[in-house]
């Protein structure tokens, strides 16, 4: 008994080449992800290093600009650090911090080209939600005051 069963067409492209293709792809993604995130970043680098170094264990990030497509936005300059506290039970902590970290900022970088600054604390406590305080502080008016 015959069959007309049609043969099974030869393959184009290996599987070996297809598993090295995925590889190198995913390491040109990662490699992109980083170079973009070090071209954001770099701008910042010293004032992160700096407020690391004076906040132990603070995980400071720091970033700058407008939100994409909102030019009716202010420029600001935002930092997002952990606190090893409640942040919405010490009020005059937050505020010293607030004032430490944009005295910080003032010698690494040029804060009078942001318009406000937007600090986050928040606190991350194992296995329960994050406590996290928004301050908003008008640039500006600190610079007068200081």
């Amino acid at each position: 008994m015959t069959t007309n069963d049609p043969e099974s067409a030869p393959r184009i492209i290996k599987g070996r080449t297809i598993v090295l293709g995925l590889l190198l792809f995913g390491l040109l993604m990662s490699g992109s992800l980083y170079v973009f995130q070090a071209i954001n970043t770099y701008h910042f680098a010293d004032t992160q290093n700096a407020l690391a170094k004076e906040f132990p264990k603070s995980r400071p990030r720091v970033e700058g600009g407008r939100l994409k497509g909102k030019q009716q936005n202010p420029l600001t300059f935002r930092v997002t650090m952990a606190v090893p506290f409640n942040p919405h039970e010490k009020d005059e902590e937050i505020q010293q911090m607030g004032d430490r970290i944009l005295e910080i900022a003032s010698k690494n970088l040029q804060l009078e080209d942001y318009e406000q600054a937007e600090l986050h604390f928040y606190q991350a406590i194992p296995e329960q939600e994050i406590i996290m305080r928004d301050v908003t502080r008008d640039i500006n008016s600190w610079i007068n005051q200081n």
